[in-house]
């Protein structure tokens, strides 16, 4: 089953490549990079590709400071709340969805997560941002992060 995941994952990003994407402005196109914290502290990244002007998929990967789990490799989705608000550049706000595959040094161990998640971005220039992001579920945790928008 995971071994599907992953093939299908990276399938839908061979087909998503930038070029056949929507060109959006502010979402998508994005490199994320995170520093969790609380019980499960950890770094992760993910590039969010544009699917609508409000929807991006992400592929992730979060490898643990420390206890059982090694890495967490799945996908995310987010939905943007910018026009809904009429909220203006430099500020994005998100919420969305993620899952995957807890994989651990022992092939016996796999896991699935789900988490739900919500974010706030503040740009401090068209390249760069930082974000907050608060979440919750199987291996959820709040961060801090920096996007690099391409």
């Amino acid at each position: 089953m995971k071994k599907l995941f992953v093939i299908i994952v990276m399938y839908g990003l061979f087909m998503a490549m930038p070029g056949t994407m929507q060109a959006q402005e502010s979402h998508g196109n994005a490199l994320n990079a995170f520093v969790k914290f609380g019980d499960n502290s950890s770094i992760s990244a993910n590039y969010e590709f544009a699917i609508t002007q409000d929807i991006t998929v992400s592929p992730e990967a979060r490898i643990w400071f420390s206890g059982k789990n090694d890495l967490s490799i799945g996908a995310r989705g987010d939905f943007y709340f910018d026009r809904l608000f009429n909220l203006k550049e430099p500020w994005d706000i998100w919420g969305g969805i993620d899952m995957g595959f807890i994989v651990s040094g022992d092939d016996n161990k796999d896991d699935f997560n789900l988490n739900l998640h919500a974010g706030v971005e503040y740009k401090f220039s068209d390249m760069f941002g930082v974000i907050l992001e608060l979440g919750g579920g199987t291996t959820a945790a709040g961060g801090i992060g920096i996007g690099i928008h391409f």
